[in-house]
């Protein structure tokens, strides 16, 4: 009888580390599966505002491009240079 009993409480721990590792397992994965989501979520989020900045510079830089064009047409470049640009 021994024999048996011990066989028998062996498969019940067997059984319980089988549940508790799949539990682990479950958690694990769900725990990835989150994980993956918010680094896809920032990836996203970082795209977009990378292209807002980018779009942002390309405008100022038309935009300076332009002012630049008007005063060298008018011949007027080297006198007022300073009015357009930002104090640092």
């Amino acid at each position: 009888m021994g024999l048996k009993h011990e066989l028998s409480e062996m498969r019940k721990t067997m059984e319980m580390l089988t549940l508790e590792l799949h539990e682990t397992n479950l958690a694990i994965r769900e725990s990835l599966k989150l994980t993956s989501d918010t680094i896809k979520e920032m990836s996203e989020a970082f795209s977009r505002r990378l292209g807002d900045t980018l779009k942002v510079m390309q405008e100022m830089k038309v935009e300076v491009d332009v002012k630049d064009s008007v005063l060298k047409s008018l011949g007027i470049e080297g006198l007022i240079q300073d009015i357009f640009k930002k104090k640092t």
